[in-house]
């Protein structure tokens, strides 16, 4: 079934549970991830950066959605457009959410070009996702933790202003894995930004935080929790070990299908551990 990601959203804010958001990029990332979701009976989003081939998963994703999964509530999010151009094209592609990213401009601007957005997404029937505050790398988090965090009133402010979905709110989280570290969460903030922002937040650089501050940051107030780093290792660990492991055919040789379904496997285990962690198994039963 595929739907808005604000309609997927709502309830889970409503019930106080999370929903995974895992970065695809192709066939295989995308079947897993609509295996995950049916295996444990959750809503999923599907996350998409612009660097990769838009329109191609656009087109899977409609395809296994309506197809081969039509039991799974399904929402496929452009994540990080960088301008409204990007937005416009995955809209135009079949995506049924899009992200715009100007975090890194002043409040206004952050704000007016949100707003263009969102306009042209609404009258299109698609869901818009902003970001307020910083969100740095995990790589450089010594320096990064000391970016600016979202602050409640200026996030009350933005939603009114610019009528988004949902919104992506810094409160200690990096994108990336940490060396070393884990990051500190500002849950105090957290619960205030759940208390006065109307509509569902969501958390990017959910990989290597922690599955006990994952669960209390979903508990606290967050909805939707970006994943790719911690998914993608475990995938490129599993080719690793498949390739080391001496392992042939009668063939001689590894098909490659072999090897990279080894790595896909342990990418949809990942996306698993989270539906569970974020508390989102079996809604669709329930």
């Amino acid at each position: 079934m595929f739907v808005t990601m604000d309609k997927i959203l709502r309830e889970a804010r409503e019930k106080r549970y999370g929903i995974a958001a895992p970065g695809v990029n192709d066939m295989q990332t995308v079947n897993a991830v609509f295996e995950a979701a049916r295996e444990l009976r959750s809503p999923i989003i599907l996350d998409c950066v612009e660097m990769n081939d838009i329109e191609a998963v656009a087109d899977i994703t409609r395809f296994l959605a309506v197809t081969r999964y039509p039991e799974v509530p399904a929402a496929l999010n452009l994540d990080h457009g960088r301008s409204f151009d990007v937005c416009a094209k995955a809209i135009r592609a079949g995506f049924t959410s899009v992200m715009i990213d100007c975090s890194k401009l002043p409040f206004d601007e952050n704000a007016q070009i949100t707003s263009e957005v969102v306009k042209m997404a609404h009258a299109a029937g698609v869901s818009v996702e902003a970001e307020l505050g910083r969100v740095g790398s995990a790589r450089n988090y010594a320096e990064d933790r000391t970016a600016p965090l979202t602050d409640p009133a200026e996030a009350v402010q933005f939603v009114k202003h610019t009528s988004v979905d949902c919104l992506a709110v810094a409160v200690g989280t990096a994108h990336g894995l940490y060396e070393g570290e884990t990051p500190e969460l500002d849950f105090e903030r957290l619960a205030e930004l759940r208390e006065a922002v109307p509509v569902p937040l969501v958390l990017h650089g959910g990989s290597s935080t922690g599955d006990d501050k994952l669960a209390l940051a979903v508990k606290t107030g967050i909805s939707k929790i970006n994943l790719f780093s911690d998914l993608s290792s475990a995938g490129t660990n599993a080719v690793k070990s498949l390739l080391a492991s001496g392992k042939t055919t009668p063939l001689g040789f590894l098909p490659l299908s072999m090897v990279y379904g080894a790595g896909v496997e342990a990418y949809k285990q990942m996306v698993m551990h989270y539906i569970e962690v974020f508390g989102s198994r079996g809604v669709l039963d329930a």
